[in-house]
């Protein structure tokens, strides 16, 4: 469970009345201990454990453990506590907490509206980011030589299925309570950010696709395709959403909000480098790529 938006003691508050209903034993992840709410019984032999949020500790732990500590590439993404890097750590330190099952519920304590978007967002950017430098096919066809595989490449590839694990994670039954004020649309940006959110896909009539993709409000910049995915971005939150097996073998060609549907709509074609030519319609290969 995420509980986000609002101040401390409005968050606090949230989280006491989830658990204080529900009952059982809780594990809550938070960068304020000391906000807790005292309804709460976080003794040793109480229901409730409450674990610091340490970005730093995390970082320095996974740097540890790198390829190459010092590569510089990875100094940098694990430079600052509010990185994509550091995020998707505290991401899989709270999917480990979950998939341990100790505790009943786990809950993740994030503290701001819009910067705990971008947190729920930080997977996304991190596969997006390794995608653009080292694509798929280049990581697999390296690491096909083991340990004598490109260091960085190597790294890379870490980056990648760690980014990989948190996304499904996130984009699965995860429970979002948000506090503060506008409540739905921070509710529906965190979706988006997470990943919880499907396309509506049809045919257009024309050899080609319509995807229809749930949002707030319009985008501030032209949505386009990274990787597998299509990246939106509003107001300085970008989230990458997972694209389809069908679209992911397409090109984007078009794109539009819809204020009505509340959508972004965008039309795809198939890509001819990823389709039998029998299954292309005629005119579309000079629309490839």
């Amino acid at each position: 469970m995420i509980v986000l938006g609002g101040d401390p003691a409005g968050r606090s508050a949230a989280v006491a009345d989830y658990l204080v209903d529900a009952g059982g034993t809780a594990l809550i992840l938070t960068g304020d201990p000391g906000s807790v709410d005292p309804r709460l019984d976080t003794t040793d032999e109480g229901p409730v454990e409450v674990r610091a949020d340490d970005a730093t500790a995390r970082l320095e732990a996974y740097r540890s453990g790198a390829v190459d500590p010092e590569d510089e590439v990875l100094a940098a993404l694990a430079t600052g506590s509010d990185a994509p890097l550091a995020a998707v750590l505290g991401w899989e330190y709270a999917r480990r907490a979950a998939a341990a099952g100790v505790w009943d519920v786990v809950m993740v304590d994030l503290d701001g509206d819009l910067a705990a978007v971008r947190r729920l967002s930080a997977a996304g950017e991190l596969a997006g980011f390794v995608e653009s430098r080292w694509p798929a096919h280049v990581r697999f066809a390296s690491m096909a030589a083991g340990d004598r595989a490109d260091t960085r490449t190597r790294e890379a590839h870490r980056l990648s299925l760690l980014a990989g694990e948190v996304s499904t994670f996130l984009a699965g039954p995860v429970e979002v309570i948000v506090v503060g004020g506008a409540p739905d649309r921070t509710a529906a940006l965190a979706a988006l950010a997470r990943g919880a959110v499907t396309p509506v896909v049809s045919a257009d009539g024309n050899g080609g696709y319509r995807a229809e993709f749930p949002v707030p409000a319009p985008p501030t910049t032209p949505p386009s395709i990274e990787g597998d995915g299509l990246r939106l971005e509003f107001a300085g939150v970008r989230t990458v959403l997972r694209l389809p097996a069908l679209l992911s073998r397409c090109t984007l060609v078009a794109s539009h909000h819809d204020p009505v549907a509340g959508a972004v709509v965008a039309g795809f074609v198939p890509d001819p480098e990823l389709w039998p030519p029998n299954l292309v319609p005629s005119g579309f290969a000079d629309r490839s790529g």
